[in-house]
């Protein structure tokens, strides 16, 4: 719903490289409109707002053009816009079209953008937003990120025909970017299989497929989907390694050189190959490719619409011994803190809990995750035992932080599917790169679920006694005994389960937002057993649940900290206050399984509104 608006005029300017230019004011736009010019690289236009009043004595913000920026990979910029109101009225600035990982202070207005390595050779039109209440002022300009770092490019060493798609074989060479300073100059085996039907026209999904420990890429391909199948072998679990490998113990920075050369085979898919979709890209792993798929999807979440994780420790210090000693050869010691080169210690830059509290590329992301309570590998305690660092387990902080995930456990092993409940017990072929209803696109808001009154109980990481403690396994029962974990909380469950929005009917604009929600009550089968939840989509649980619902990935409707908002949501409506990083949470909304619209917007007019 839109709020009551009393705006007049907009003011729109166009920079084209401005540079030093003056900053257009409420009368400079209103000359503009005459002589269709300002200087000799913008332009202006007045409109007045629909059903609106004008204050005559009112002047439009002013906005000094930035000119346009450019900034090489891995450098930072810091961008401080100065706009003022010639009234003195307050102001509201948005910023739209923002470069994937960079983010907009409005408090400071800084514009703060630092890309990486793979952003290189991209550009962006920003547009700057200011409003009065009254009248509203535009000036865009953009941003290029320069190709600054060029590590060597894949070479194909093979291709092979497939049904509907081409496997490629490559090999990544690497140089003291990729790779050690002693590792240097190594080759790496990767696989990619691109459909035959994909063009710029036509584009197709990213699937970036992660092996397990000892594993090798993935060969299979599909018409549907770009798949990009890097290779790990010296089993550093996607992340790297310290900078003194080989030649000596653990020392100095532990860098990302894996996790870069994931990056890098993606970047030279996204550049070969126009019929690949930057914009649906998703990692999936399973195991050692889970908790790669976690920590490159968290940590790198600009590139990535959603994440699909099974089986995967997202909290190393939290591993079992035996892998935290195979870790620490390449890690060195956790007491130790070895730095990873960006300021911070390597075990706790790959704590996710640390990430989802902190950095909003993680928060932003879309995940799923299954783990399985008979599992002695990555047992149980992967999602429900507190990090040392941050005090929560996986699955607190992805409550705490309101992150978008459908989270399942259930009496599985490492791999091994649970002796009652079967595969995919939990829903019926649901996956948002490919689904027409609730899509997930990079480049598309959704709503994040969290703390359902649908969600089960996990457990707080202690035993009920029917297992004792392992340090290796947990308190993991025999996979084919149903019962017998030794973990609390209920033996299956998920949360966030069976709830979905309209991808297709999103409104996302400055002044509002609106998404239709539902929980799903569909096909499925009852409880197997006492104590079991349901199978496939049928709901687990009494309608309407109770969910809080925050906005994830706004394109245009972006709130300051603090900010109070109006929501409505069927016959309820109420005020709600952005956070003090701007998220934007509405608790306790009663999903039921009709579709029902929320709809948010801003207490205060705009003169857009």
């Amino acid at each position: 719903m839109r709020a009551p608006s009393s705006a007049v005029a907009v003011v729109v300017l166009a920079v084209a490289g401005c540079g030093d230019a003056a900053p257009v004011t409420g009368d400079e736009a209103t000359s503009a409109a005459t002589s269709s010019s300002v200087g000799a690289s913008a332009s202006a236009s007045v409109s007045a707002a629909a059903g609106s009043t004008a204050d005559a004595t009112n002047h439009a913000p002013a906005i000094t053009p930035p000119g346009d920026q450019q900034i090489a990979e891995r450098e930072d910029l810091n961008l401080d816009l100065e706009i003022l109101d010639p009234d003195g009225d307050p102001l509201r600035v948005f910023v739209r079209g923002l470069p994937p990982g960079a983010r907009w202070d409005e408090p400071r207005r800084r514009l703060e953008f630092t890309p990486d390595f793979i952003q290189g050779g991209q550009q962006w039109t920003v547009t700057v937003v200011a409003d009065d209440g009254q009248a509203r002022a535009e000036a865009s300009f953009a941003i290029e990120a320069l190709d600054t770092v060029q590590p060597p490019a894949p070479t194909i060493t093979s291709e092979e025909p497939g049904d509907g798609f081409t496997r490629l074989r490559l090999r990544q060479k690497t140089d003291d970017f990729l790779d050690s300073p002693g590792y240097a100059g190594r080759e790496f085996d990767a696989i990619v299989t691109a459909p035959t039907g994909a063009s710029a026209s036509d584009k197709r999904p990213v699937r970036v497929v992660l092996h397990g420990f000892v594993g090798a890429p993935w060969e299979e391909g599909w018409s549907g989907e770009y798949r990009v199948a890097p290779h790990d072998p010296m089993n550093s679990y996607w992340w790297g390694y310290a900078e003194s490998l080989p030649d000596a113990a653990p020392a100095g920075a532990v860098r990302e050189y894996t996790a870069r050369r994931v990056l890098h085979l993606l970047e030279w898919v996204l550049r070969e190959h126009p019929g690949a979709d930057p914009e649906r890209i998703y990692l999936d792993g399973a195991s050692m490719g889970g908790a790669g798929a976690l920590t490159i999807g968290l940590l790198h979440g600009r590139h990535f619409a959603w994440v699909s994780a099974t089986i995967g420790q997202a909290i190393p210090r939290n591993h079992r011994p035996s892998r935290i000693a195979q870790l620490s050869s390449y890690w060195g010691d956790p007491g130790l803190d070895l730095g990873d080169g960006d300021g911070e210690a390597v075990w706790d830059r790959m704590d996710l809990t640390r990430a989802l509290l902190e950095e909003a590329e993680a928060r932003d992301q879309l995940l799923f995750l299954k783990h399985g309570k008979d599992d002695p590998l990555i047992h149980f305690g992967a999602v429900v035992q507190a990090s040392p660092l941050t005090e929560r387990s996986l699955y607190q902080a992805l409550q705490e932080a309101a992150v978008g995930h459908l989270a399942v456990w259930d009496e599985g092993g490492h791999g091994d599917l649970d002796p009652v409940l079967g595969d995919t017990w939990w829903q019926a072929g649901w996956n948002p790169i490919f689904d027409d209803t609730s899509a997930a696109r990079r480049d598309l808001a959704f709503p994040a679920f969290s703390r359902s009154t649908l969600d089960r109980d996990p457990g707080d990481g202690g035993g009920n006694g029917n297992q004792p403690w392992d340090p290796e396994s947990g308190f993991a029962g025999d996979i084919a005994t149903p019962g017998d974990s030794g973990w609390n909380g209920e033996l299956a469950g998920a949360l966030s389960r069976g709830l979905r929005w309209r991808s297709d009917a999103i409104v996302d604009e400055l002044e509002r937002f609106e998404v239709p929600l539902r929980a799903l009550d569909g096909d499925g089968g009852p409880p197997p057993a006492p104590g079991y939840p349901t199978t496939g989509d049928r709901v687990d649980g009494e309608l309407p649940a109770l969910v809080d619902v925050t906005l994830r990935r706004a394109q245009a409707f972006r709130a300051a900290p603090g900010e109070r908002l109006r929501w409505r949501f069927g016959d309820l409506e109420g005020e709600v206050t952005a956070d003090d990083r701007g998220d934007v949470t509405i608790p306790d909304l009663p999903l039921d399984a009709a579709w029902t619209t929320l709809e948010v917007w801003r207490s205060d007019a705009l003169a857009g509104g």
